[in-house]
């Protein structure tokens, strides 16, 4: 009689374990389902322009290539990064050390297929010669880790 009763408490106990084990793996499929939907990245392009000797004109685009709409949380009021370099890679200009963001979490929605255009005008040293700029994104998905996307081109004169 102790027998039957061990086996069928043992029956019992594998039964709810496996009942919970296959649980816990359909909310891991639907979490990495979901996670992999967080993670497509926000698209940043860059181009810029010398308009004059000591002035270069950038467009930076940030675009949610998704076809949902994205919340992207950002550390600061800052969308992206900056850097223009001369022909030997040194750097002439970083967008963040030259502007005052204010330090809060900040979080901006993305519709689907959005792009959101930002324009700076960076005004450089006369002895500059500027042939290189390279964006950035600074950002955060909602739920996702960090990631940062970049993209560089050649300043146009």
């Amino acid at each position: 009689m102790k027998w039957i009763t061990r086996l069928s408490c043992l029956c019992v106990l594998t039964l709810i374990m496996v009942g919970c084990s296959q649980q816990e793996q359909q909310k891991q499929v639907g979490q990495t389902t979901q996670d992999a939907a967080l993670e497509q990245p926000v698209e940043i392009t860059v181009s810029a322009k010398q308009t004059k000797p000591t002035v270069v004109e950038a467009i930076v685009l940030l675009k949610n290539p998704n076809d949902e709409d994205l919340t992207i949380t950002f550390p600061t009021s800052q969308r992206f990064e900056l850097i223009v370099e001369d022909v030997n890679q040194k750097v002439l200009y970083t967008f963040s050390q030259e502007q005052v963001f204010t330090q809060a979490i900040e979080q901006e929605r993305f519709e689907a297929l959005e792009t959101k255009r930002y324009e700076v005008k960076i005004e450089l040293p006369a002895s500059s010669n500027p042939a290189k700029i390279v964006a950035s994104t600074i950002r955060q998905v909602d739920g996702a880790a960090t990631s940062v996307i970049t993209d560089q081109n050649e300043i146009t004169k």
